[in-house]
């Protein structure tokens, strides 16, 4: 097959036309190379020639998916960026119509229409920092700074049913035609009770493997999906072979089609002096998956020493370029053998949290009361909001009540995000994935360190101003003196009535602020004993 033609002839097979290649001076096939000149359009090359409709061709029949194969100009390596565009004469643009399926020797590109374009080709994704993968909650919005970036979408809309169907539905606020490919997950894990324990039984046998699998292709045919991402994680390591199966028949299923399929699987983690993936097989699943999305490393205290080691086995056993690393806007809180998720907000509520360290009869006019930040008092032995350059995080350390035990709380931010995004070109990834990328305003804005990224190919490597992580604290009467330790002290106003103090923390981005409102009593005049009283 020489590189550049297009796939020939028309053959039925299973409701799909397959348009197989050659070349020759004089094309009769369905489509043949055009020597019209159209430039790509902005941040894509061409990845094949451009192909034009031959109208002396035998015409294809109505109600037939058609199934096109393109020789590529030269061997993909990246065939998650590589697109099929149709030319829209009328609008003089390149619109994408289906993401490529690449062979395994990476010089045919495949892909499923419902009609024949007039003029196609297959183009590339020019993107410096990879693929930039959106999950979404289901019938969320996608982040406005994302929209015009972001490669593939993900909405979180589907689940496993114990019969092998597929529940859920589609959520309404992404489609395809957008710029980016729109691939559902089905989703399953510890955090919804019963679900591993479905999985399990689903992928138990043959039978039950193969029937789940064309419960899948029901579904992605019914909706018309383009592909679709499996992400059944915390499954104990005795499901390894039978998930590595169930992956393989699914792959081979969807490819079939010209659809694809990628993986969000856990991290592996480490044990004393090994990696252990658990019950996934980055090696065999990467064969068989279109793109695999690492899943969030959620301990931030381990994440800088064990996540390069964890890279470096995976890239040794995977094609980097299939590995794409996830990072969340999510903060995190640990404490003990539990790592808990929070948002920004709820995280600096935490932080922010004021407690006024005197009895309510003692706030008096005129008088001095102690304030502190419940959770950043340095003169309880709390260590504050800082910068942690051996984590990459702003952070902070508090006591939980009646002796609960200390957390730490990890806030992911820009600046966290950035060093995260130094292991990718580190590690030739293929790209990066965010956990949520939804307008959700509870969460971080984190777009500023990866759209720099996707774009260039370079993370932002900055750390906050020390200065911006100091507490603020006011009052609406009286005096506050910081005393630069997570407390102030308060020169109560000389009149009676309510007051409110407040404290406002950064994480180095966005001011947050906690406030109490207080009650100042009138100080009761001291009494001056009168002469010749006894007293």
């Amino acid at each position: 097959m020489a590189l550049g033609a297009i796939l020939v002839g028309l053959v039925l097979l299973g409701g799909f036309v397959f348009l197989r290649a050659c070349g020759g001076s004089e094309c009769v096939d369905v489509y043949c190379p055009s020597d019209r000149n159209i430039a790509a359009p902005e941040g894509y090359e061409f990845a094949s020639r451009i192909f034009e409709l031959n109208p002396e061709a035998t015409p294809t029949q109505p109600g037939f998916d058609l199934q096109v194969q393109a020789a590529l100009t030269r061997e993909a390596t990246d065939g998650q960026l590589l697109s099929f565009f149709r030319y829209d004469e009328t609008a003089q643009r390149w619109d994408p119509i289906a993401p490529a399926v690449v062979d395994a020797q990476g010089r045919v590109a495949t892909a499923t229409f419902k009609e024949a374009p007039a003029v196609m080709a297959v183009l590339r994704r020019m993107t410096p920092g990879g693929v930039l993968v959106a999950y979404l909650p289901h019938n969320a919005t996608l982040h406005r700074e994302a929209q015009p970036h972001v490669t593939i979408v993900h909405p979180l809309d589907f689940a496993p049913n114990a019969d092998g169907t597929i529940g859920g539905e589609l959520s309404s606020t992404v489609a395809q035609g957008r710029g980016y490919e729109v691939y559902p997950v089905i989703a399953a894990n510890a955090s919804v009770q019963g679900q591993v324990a479905v999985v399990e039984s689903l992928l138990a046998d043959a039978r039950s493997r193969t029937n789940h699998v064309q419960q899948i292709l029901a579904k992605v045919n019914e909706l018309g999906l383009r592909g679709i991402d499996i992400a059944y994680l915390d499954l104990p390591a005795t499901q390894r072979t039978s998930f590595t199966l169930f992956v393989g028949e699914l792959a081979d299923a969807l490819h079939a089609q010209g659809r694809q399929l990628t993986l969000t699987l856990p991290s592996p983690i480490k044990t004393q002096n090994r990696i252990d993936e658990g019950a996934y097989d980055y090696a065999e699943l990467a064969k068989r998956a279109d793109l695999i999305k690492i899943a969030p490393y959620r301990d931030q205290a381990t994440f800088r020493l064990v996540m390069s080691e964890v890279l470096q086995f995976l890239t040794e056993r995977v094609t980097p370029s299939k590995l794409v690393l996830t990072v969340s806007p999510y903060s995190t809180e640990t404490g003990g053998d539990v790592i808990g998720r929070l948002t920004l907000v709820d995280a600096m509520n935490i932080a922010t949290r004021i407690s006024v360290r005197a009895q309510a009869e003692a706030i008096t006019t005129s008088t001095q009361v102690d304030v502190a930040g419940t959770n950043i008092d340095r003169d309880e032995g709390l260590t504050g909001l800082r910068w942690y350059p051996e984590t990459a995080t702003v952070a902070f350390s508090y006591k939980q009540p009646q002796g609960g035990g200390s957390r730490t709380v990890y806030i992911e931010n820009v600046f966290s995000i950035g060093f995260k995004l130094e292991l990718i070109p580190t590690y030739r990834l293929g790209g990066v994935a965010v956990e949520d990328a939804s307008e959700n305003v509870l969460l971080g804005n984190i777009w500023p360190a990866i759209i720099p990224f996707v774009t260039s190919g370079l993370p932002t490597l900055t750390q906050p101003n020390a200065e911006d992580l100091k507490p603020r604290w006011a009052a609406s009467g009286g005096n506050m003196e910081d005393t630069g330790r997570g407390s102030a002290r308060w020169f109560t106003p000389s009149q009676p009535g309510t007051y409110t103090i407040s404290l406002t923390l950064s994480d180095g981005v966005a001011l947050f602020e906690n406030s109490v409102e207080v009650v100042v009593r009138q100080r009761e005049a001291a009494t001056t004993p009168t002469p010749g009283s006894g007293n």
